[in-house]
């Protein structure tokens, strides 16, 4: 039986994204929280799971951020309301850093490629936390010089910043450690 290497959502590539969604729900439990007076932020392991997605998977990998992260924010239900925008914004860790690593073709076999996609996914996430930590923030605090709206949007991009830098320090070495296995076991297609 010939599989259509056009088709874009095989039966493996489907299989892969439960694995990875599965590890990015579990990884994203993995945090260390950071109690502010207004809400709470939190460094977690989820994101190098995103960016380890994107390059397993290229594009189609921020399905799997989207939904490991938004599962594990419905088991929580001081995050349960925001499971939405989280879906949203995870999707495009994965989907930025798989497009640069996998585009023309390259299927993240170039470490210069899978690090500037890691970097590009993580800083887009960033940029993304901002705006929903921006608007979140807005709607709760006034804006007036000394509200709790600088202390929560400090803490949050500090936060935010963190966990997309180790994402890349830990993501993409990873990802060069473990392609060769991964390419010998016929995971990931050359």
């Amino acid at each position: 039986m010939k599989i259509s290497t056009r088709s874009r959502f095989t039966t493996h590539k489907i299989v892969l994204i439960g694995l990875m969604s599965a590890l990015v729900l579990i990884f994203s439990g993995f945090r260390i929280l950071i109690p502010i007076s207004v809400d709470n932020a939190a460094i977690q392991l989820g994101n190098i799971m995103c960016v380890l997605s994107g390059l397993l998977l290229g594009p189609v990998g921020g399905f799997s951020c989207a939904i490991g992260s938004a599962l594990y924010d419905l088991t929580n239900p001081m995050y349960a309301p925001e499971a939405w925008i989280t879906f949203i914004n995870k999707f495009f860790i994965g989907f930025f850093t798989g497009l640069i690593a996998h585009w023309h073709g390259r299927k993240s076999l170039s470490f210069r490629w899978n690090l500037s996609g890691a970097i590009v996914g993580s800083l887009v996430y960033v940029v993304l936390y901002f705006c929903k930590s921006w608007l979140m923030g807005a709607f709760l605090f006034s804006l007036s010089p000394g509200s709790p709206m600088l202390i929560f949007l400090a803490t949050k991009c500090l936060t935010s910043t963190i966990n997309a830098i180790l994402a890349v320090a830990v993501a993409v070495p990873l990802w060069e450690m473990i392609r060769p296995p991964l390419l010998r076991a016929g995971v990931m297609m050359p």
